[in-house]
């Protein structure tokens, strides 16, 4: 009876340690790692840029509906049409969804034409369909709904192409009838315009807006762009009957305003790179035109010049951006990892069930990381893309086995 009671126990005692050491090892890690990746730290100076470019305000007196030919933010040629004016709203929706039905008999007559279906890509009409469905989803979501209607067609058309190339037969006859006889009916029913917009005296992009600066800010007066104006310029009123503007896409120029020693690390003349916040876009190449000390403050304003030109900046009056000194590419680290081993940085990193010692060259420190030369030699101590780099770990060691 004893010793049924004794195993007992001891059946008890070695179910709670095997739970405790089961627990303790799904809890307990010996080491925390990262994964090194690729990067770009930029050195520079963030400041709030001004834009100043060549701005026509576009007027119009007519009463009628405006129906704009040119999108917002689209470049429109000298004497281009803008918009057009009719006498009924009723003919600035025809005309949108006349557009609509000629795309769309545009796009069936295109796929009704696919013969070599052997030399079409499959994966490129899956990704296309699967593009035109991630584009769809996240305009919806975000209440782009303008957007997202035009994603539809995209998505639709996209889909028909992977049927055709896939074999499946699909016939369209009776959708292109339909189609052509819709288009037929809004064209006899749709009145001319009654008048037309174009850009009579300049090319640029068509901004339809205006923000009251186009006459404050002029690349006529950069002298007179001090701190002070600057701090205190307010935008003027528009005339009532202003439908927007052309923005020139000749030189135009960025303002901002900086300490008078970061003023002292510029040049007139010197060229540059300027980053703006929308990381879709590239970094814009610029000269510094000029700089305008305050003779009131240890202010001035460094007025860069630019020569590229595009819809996004054409929208935009002020912005952060970074004045890019230099940048440093390479393997991101926390800066908890590294180490110094026998006078030699570097950074312990887990392969298999081992630790390695690998050294690197440090090229850029921050706060939190560190960047990392990337080496592409083929070589086994070097760090690597993806390796798992030890950020927290105790009494760690080359070769050190983690079980």
């Amino acid at each position: 009876m004893k010793e049924h009671f004794v195993i007992k126990i001891l059946a008890i005692l070695g179910i709670t340690v095997f739970a405790a050491h089961q627990i303790y090892s799904s809890v307990y890690k010996p080491i925390t790692t990262e994964s090194a990746v690729a990067y770009t730290a930029t050195d520079g100076l963030n400041i709030t840029g001004v834009l100043i470019r060549q701005e026509q305000i576009v007027s119009s007196d007519d009463k009628g509906v405006l129906h704009f030919e040119t999108s917002d933010g689209s470049r429109v040629a000298k004497g281009g049409v803008i918009a057009n004016v009719y006498s009924d709203a009723e003919d600035s929706v025809n005309v949108n969804r006349l557009r609509e039905i000629e795309e769309q008999i545009k796009d069936i007559e295109e796929i009704q034409g696919y013969n070599n279906l052997q030399a079409s890509d499959l994966d490129l009409a899956s990704s296309r369909v699967n593009t035109a469905l991630s584009n769809f989803v996240f305009n919806c979501s975000a209440g782009n709904f303008l957007s997202a209607h035009e994603d539809s067609a995209v998505l639709l058309s996209a889909t028909n192409r992977k049927q055709i190339i896939t074999g499946e037969e699909i016939d369209f006859s009776e959708k292109l009838s339909s189609l052509k006889a819709q288009r037929d009916k809004i064209s006899e029913s749709l009145s001319s315009p009654i008048d037309t917009i174009t850009a009579d005296e300049s090319s640029g992009y068509f901004v339809s807006s205006t923000d009251g600066y186009e006459q404050v800010l002029s690349c006529e007066n950069l002298d007179k762009l001090t701190p002070e104006y600057l701090s205190d310029i307010k935008p003027k009123s528009v005339q009532k009957n202003a439908i927007g503007k052309i923005v020139s896409d000749y030189e135009w120029y960025i303002a901002a305003r900086i300490s008078l020693n970061d003023s002292l690390k510029y040049k007139q003349g010197e060229s540059l790179t300027i980053r703006t916040s929308d990381k879709t876009m590239e970094p814009l190449p610029v000269t510094v035109k000029q700089i305008n000390i305050s003779e009131k403050s240890s202010s001035a304003v460094v007025i860069f010049s630019c020569q590229q030109m595009n819809s996004t900046l054409a929208c935009m009056r002020t912005g952060a951006m970074t004045v890019i000194n230099k940048e440093y590419t390479g393997l991101k680290v926390s800066k908890k990892a590294l180490r110094v081993v026998k006078g030699k940085t570097g950074v312990y990193v887990l392969s298999g069930i081992n630790i390695r010692f690998l050294p690197v060259e440090v090229i850029y420190t921050h706060e939190e990381y560190v960047i990392c030369k990337q080496i592409k030699e083929n070589a086994d101590n070097i760090l690597r893309l993806y390796d798992q780099v030890v950020v927290k770990g105790k009494n760690l060691y080359d070769g050190k086995v983690i079980g």
